[in-house]
């Protein structure tokens, strides 16, 4: 048995003031824990690398792994937990500060399920107002009423197993099918033992990828409403590829997993949502972003 409990990963690619300011959240708010820092550094062109390497001199329980180019967050987690000396993990994003010792409950929560597979905490905006932080695993009709917009009508939504639920769906805390990979925590023998991050996803459902395999293996992600962390969100990697990326590794997902005769229809959906959100968020509502995002994404689907 590993003397320490926790280990927390987080990648650092070009955050130096925010990654700073998260790790100084984890060391001044966290008692009672015996833990580490592993700092995978993601070649940044900032000073981050510089910064973590002094950061690391001045408190010992932080380490860095220098990947020495951006290999994305899957592998770059993967990296960092090859490293990792606790009994239990946690990815955690630079873009987040740790409050009122909540590492500490965490892991005095996830040691009461025997059968967990990941677990995440809830998560707040910079203002402490809510943020989502999980979901339901993508199903052939849910994907569709995701992206025709038939999961925002009244009544109906509330008999949808959303994939990005709204926020009544986590009021009393529960059982997720996923959670996000801002803050996830699961036992480091069992990410090891069902192969970590999908390899070939470099960033955006990767989280959501490895909850299903550790749900065909018999374990449960759980989401609680306490404690609480705030995400900045967005702050590590906003990018108008960020739509898209998402669109592409749900497809992926579908060749992996999913039976191979919904993926022509499944493409469609996408496709036709894609074009919907383009002309009313693109177009009408002259969003520059959400314009260049969704024309790109229809250039690739089918």
């Amino acid at each position: 048995m590993t003397d320490i409990d926790l280990s927390i990963i987080t990648i650092s690619y070009n955050t130096k003031q925010i990654m700073f300011n998260c790790l100084e959240s984890v060391l001044k708010n966290t008692e009672d824990l015996n833990y580490e820092v592993i700092v995978v550094e993601n070649g940044s062109k900032d000073g981050s690398l510089e910064m973590i390497k002094k950061y690391c001199k001045r408190h010992p329980r932080v380490r860095i792994v220098n990947a020495k180019e951006n290999i994305g967050f899957g592998r770059g987690n993967n990296l960092g937990a090859s490293k990792a000396k606790g009994e239990y993990l946690l990815f955690l994003n630079s873009d987040t500060l740790i409050i009122d010792n909540a590492l500490s409950e965490v892991v005095e929560k996830v040691r009461k399920h025997r059968n967990i597979g990941a677990y995440s905490c809830r998560l707040l905006n910079a203002d402490y107002t809510f943020q989502s932080s999980g979901g339901h695993f993508p199903t052939f009709f849910n994907v569709f009423a995701w992206q025709l917009f038939v999961d925002d009508l009244p009544y109906i939504s509330q008999h949808i197993n959303s994939f990005h639920p709204k926020q009544s769906q986590y009021d009393k805390g529960q059982k997720m099918d996923w959670v996000t990979g801002a803050f996830m925590v699961i036992k480091k023998d069992l990410f090891e033992k069902v192969g970590g991050f999908d390899k070939k996803i470099f960033m955006y459902t990767e989280e959501m990828e490895l909850c299903y395999r550790l749900d065909k293996e018999g374990h449960e992600t759980f989401y609680t409403n306490s404690p609480s962390i705030i995400h900045l969100g967005g702050a590590s990697s906003g990018s108008y590829l960020a739509f898209t990326a998402e669109i592409k590794n749900m497809i992926y997902f579908w060749q992996k997993h999913m039976p191979r005769w919904q993926l022509p229809f499944v493409k469609m959906f996408f496709w036709i949502g894609s074009l919907l959100r383009l002309l009313i968020f693109g177009i009408i509502k002259g969003d520059a972003k959400a314009r260049r995002a969704y024309f790109h994404a229809l250039g690739f689907i089918l």
